[in-house]
């Protein structure tokens, strides 16, 4: 999970006297621009497989059921799994990947997240991801393990590709990196943290900081 995109321009449905739906066309299509295809909780591209989740529980803020602020696109495991009562951290306003550590544990095939800073939000964002990721009550079922094995893949994969580098500096191997640290790839949250770990994170720091510049950026536009 990492921060996401937010776009200032809201869905025209949304701004009906008497809104008839949350998740119409123009909605849909804002969230796939705005989070790249990706689920905004595990980062899997959803493609056409995806849902109009509300952040805070609808059943819950009733008044925030069509606020395009609270709305995300997630994908059905995730958005099945992620109970009414947890309020998470808003993706569109805090940098998750600095505040969450998330790492796999290939060893024992389990995901480590931790939050850096204490608050009732982070650790439910924890608990949710820890849910997704290892299962409940540390038991996956098919989709939770396909949704592991997937993270695993990409994991080793991009492990390797850090290795091949670290052996033989050249440009192509670096790029090659650079290229798996798209903002549209896939569990960028854990390739982020693979950077720290492995000393890597200051010569690529500048590809890893997707969403907040264009924040900066267009803050200094309108001053």
């Amino acid at each position: 999970m990492i921060r996401v995109r937010k776009s200032e321009d809201v869905p025209a449905s949304l701004l009906l006297a008497n809104p008839i739906a949350y998740d119409g066309q123009d909605v849909q299509a804002a969230l796939v621009i705005d989070q790249d295809e990706k689920c905004y909780l595990c980062e899997q591209q959803h493609r056409q497989n995806f849902q109009v989740e509300h952040l805070k529980p609808k059943t819950i803020y009733t008044r925030l059921k069509y606020t395009w602020t609270n709305l995300f696109s997630a994908c059905p495991y995730c958005n099945g799994r992620k109970p009414n009562d947890y309020e998470i951290l808003d993706p569109s306003q805090h940098n998750i990947e600095d505040i969450l550590v998330q790492k796999l544990d290939l060893v024992n095939k389990h995901i480590e997240i931790n939050t850096l800073t204490p608050g009732s939000q982070e650790e439910f964002t924890v608990k949710l991801l820890k849910k997704l990721f290892n299962g409940k009550n540390n038991i996956r079922d098919i989709k939770g393990q396909r949704l592991y094995d997937d993270l695993q893949r990409e994991v080793i994969f991009f492990l390797k590709l850090l290795n091949d580098y670290k052996n033989e500096n050249t440009p192509d191997n670096k790029q090659k990196i650079i290229d798996h640290l798209d903002i549209k790839k896939e569990y960028l949250a854990f390739k982020y943290w693979l950077l720290k770990e492995n000393h890597f994170y200051d010569e690529f720091e500048s590809n890893v900081v997707w969403n907040k510049v264009e924040r900066i950026l267009n803050e200094l536009k309108d001053k």
